[in-house]
């Protein structure tokens, strides 16, 4: 029976479970190439990369919604099978459709086994620190695992692709006999019971999937037709959603009346500090240090292990003063903002220096990665705060369809502003055919006949990277800033350190396994 004195364990491996859906998609990408071969998937290959993602995004708050209703542990338990299942298929898959097929049902999978465990979080918040102290070391946890399961499944990229695919099927079977010895057993209420609103979810998961499908291809050209028209027309289908929602009242799928609200707008403006960075920043550095210091393989692993270790120790270190009550939550959002911000112009300004050793970048790597998890503690707090009892796996969900959101505009946005900015300064030097070489040697790797190409890319690469921290940092500073003012004004008072068990959980410390 779990004991709500002794949180740590069930609080390290809800932090497991969240790992093991951030994980699959960084493994799927490193094999993806290889499976991209061997499968021919030509021209699907693009949305092979994303289609879970999408999925993950456009289905998580209705799963949200049936663990409501139907029981948390039993959907978690649910979603791991089928998390186990999708990826089994995308192992075996013989052919690209097999392949899309598994890697879509992956998405709906572990979007539930992310939207459970994080909705867990507070039931084993009854320790000291409260929800705070227990969304410190739930993010410390999810992000070491992450860490741990994607360098595992990664590696295994090399032996066979269909191999790594088996990592989180094992750990979702093994995680299954965890969930019933740790988490507490829930079941519908009669709180949660009502209509299922099918016309809301249908809404809101096409016009989620059309919307990001645009922007994924973004890449293409902001005026790509590919581009333009799934994206206008998913915004039209999600005002519908608003709409009906609007309609529906509190029988919706989802509150819209949160959308209103000073301290909801807050924490999606958090998100766009957490997330929209996030999505910036892994792949353009790592772009930086691949062009721009020939990076490859081990060495450009071990120069991402700097950022993603100082999170884990903020996440710690910032949960830990929450718990205590030494940082109020806008504070956190407040403090987070600007190391955020003052690790972004350290990378701009170290980049513009082109050292000749990658070393140099270590400082910016260090505070970008403890800046980038500050917001995270309070921006997952603020979520589960706004989920009142008869919505709260569809709110405390949104959290991750907001992040799903903020973080394609970011890798979207960056990679059309960094690739925009190289490709012009090499055709203002070279000339443009230089810089459609360019452009097709990004695309099919093909090796551009002038020799020039190449070097003066990886030149203009770091000047194009500087100007996307600089307005990586005014954004986030502008949207900190924004969130700061919404706590302060209309937040009365600063949330208790301590929590009970949301009422929906139950109690970690009598209910049975």
């Amino acid at each position: 029976m779990p004991d709500a004195r002794k949180p740590l364990i069930p609080l390290l491996f809800l932090g497991l479970l969240a790992a093991i859906q951030s994980a699959d998609p960084n493994i799927s990408s490193s094999a993806l190439l290889t499976a991209g071969k061997a499968l021919d998937m030509g021209t699907l290959s693009a949305l092979a990369a994303s289609i879970s993602t999408f999925v993950l995004a456009a289905t998580v708050i209705t799963t949200g919604m049936m663990a409501d209703r139907l029981g948390r542990r039993k959907i978690l338990i649910a979603a791991l099978l089928l998390s186990a299942a999708s990826d089994l298929v995308v192992a075996l898959a013989p052919d690209v459709y097999v392949y899309l097929i598994g890697r879509a049902l992956a998405g709906v999978g572990l979007g539930a086994v992310f939207g459970a465990a994080f909705a867990y979080v507070k039931t084993f918040a009854s320790g000291k620190g409260g929800l705070p102290a227990a969304l410190g070391l739930f993010t410390a946890a999810s992000s070491l695992f992450t860490l741990v399961i994607t360098f595992l499944g990664s590696s295994l990229v090399g032996v066979d692709w269909r191999l790594a695919y088996v990592v989180v099927p094992a750990l979702s079977l093994v995680s299954i006999a965890l969930v019933l010895a740790l988490l507490p057993k829930d079941g519908p209420r009669a709180a949660h019971q009502g209509p299922w609103d099918f016309t809301g979810q249908l809404l809101l998961a096409v016009g989620i999937i059309v919307f990001l499908y645009g922007v994924s291809h973004a890449t293409n050209g902001l005026t790509s037709p590919l581009t333009v028209i799934p994206v206008l027309a998913g915004a039209a289908i999600l005002g519908l959603f608003a709409l009906w929602m609007r309609k529906k009242g509190e029988d919706g799928v989802f509150p819209i009346r949160l959308f209103r609200e000073p301290v909801f707008i807050a924490a999606i403006l958090v998100g766009l500090v957490f997330n929209f960075s996030n999505g910036v920043l892994l792949l353009s550095f790592s772009n930086l240090f691949q062009y721009a210091n020939d990076l490859k393989g081990l060495s450009l692993s071990l120069m991402q292990m700097p950022f993603l270790l100082a999170g884990i120790v903020a996440a710690l270190v910032v949960g830990r003063m929450r718990g205590a009550g030494r940082i109020s939550q806008r504070g956190a959002v407040l403090v987070g903002t600007i190391v955020l911000a003052g690790g972004l112009a350290l990378f701009a300004v170290t980049a513009m220096s082109r050292p000749s050793n990658v070393l140099f970048f270590l400082p910016a790597l260090i505070i970008t990665g403890f800046g980038l998890i500050i917001p995270a503690i309070p921006y997952g707090g603020l979520f589960l705060q706004e989920a009142d009892e008869k919505h709260y796996g569809a709110v405390s969900s949104s959290r991750t369809t907001v992040g799903q959101f903020w973080y394609a505009l970011g890798l979207a946005g960056s990679t059309v502003l960094i690739d925009g900015l190289t490709r012009n300064a090499v055709s203002n030097k070279l000339g443009p055919s230089a810089g459609t070489e360019l452009e097709q040697w990004s695309a099919t790797g093909g090796k551009p006949s002038n020799s020039s190409v190449l070097p003066d890319a990886a030149f203009a690469f770091s000047a194009s990277f500087a100007v996307t921290m600089v307005v990586l940092a005014v954004t986030v500073v502008i949207a900190g800033i924004a969130a700061w003012l919404l706590l302060k004004r209309f937040q009365h008072g600063d949330p208790p350190h301590t929590a009970d068990a949301h009422p929906h959980e139950g109690s970690a410390s009598t209910a049975s396994p």
